[in-house]
């Protein structure tokens, strides 16, 4: 099995703009990244979600949620980080900057991110999460290049 990345769609906000995920498979596993939305109900309403199971969409590519190995968290809003909690057995990669700074600014979030027994694996700046083809990047990149999948806002693989 060489690299495969899917888009999960897993919610529309406000009628129009799509809340998507990633499957990434590997030879030695799969990784999530980002699981979707979640948060408090006026917070939801707030926003007009049109939520979707993260398990739901992972059925739709064979999966389920005990087969993913680890979830990588481009950041921690509610519309990224929201269904973290059904991946209690997964280790979650995440900036340290940007945990400390949820638990800062969205204490009212952290039921969603910061479940009882959240395992993190904590990154500063640019580091090597699997051998191989995978990093996790502070910086943002907008553009897809042949050599790079480009998830969003904190986040890329680079694979060859």
């Amino acid at each position: 099995m060489s690299l495969q990345v899917r888009r999960l769609h897993l919610a529309t906000m406000l009628e129009e703009w799509p809340v998507h995920g990633f499957l990434v498979t590997h030879p030695g596993g799969a990784v999530l990244v980002d699981t979707g939305v979640g948060g408090p109900q006026q917070v939801l309403a707030d926003h007009r979600v049109v939520n979707r199971s993260v398990a739901d969409a992972l059925d739709e590519h064979g999966m389920t949620p005990g087969e993913i190995d680890l979830v990588i968290n481009t950041h921690l809003h509610f519309d990224h980080c929201g269904q973290n909690a059904v991946f209690k057995h997964a280790a979650f990669y995440v900036q340290s900057a940007e945990l400390a700074r949820a638990r800062r600014e969205s204490p009212q979030l952290a039921d969603w991110f910061d479940f009882m027994d959240a395992r993190f694996e904590l990154l500063d700046g640019d580091a090597e999460i699997l051998p191989g083809p995978w990093r996790e990047s502070v910086g943002r990149v907008h553009a897809l290049r042949p050599d790079r999948v480009h998830f969003c806002h904190d986040t890329e693989v680079i694979h060859s």
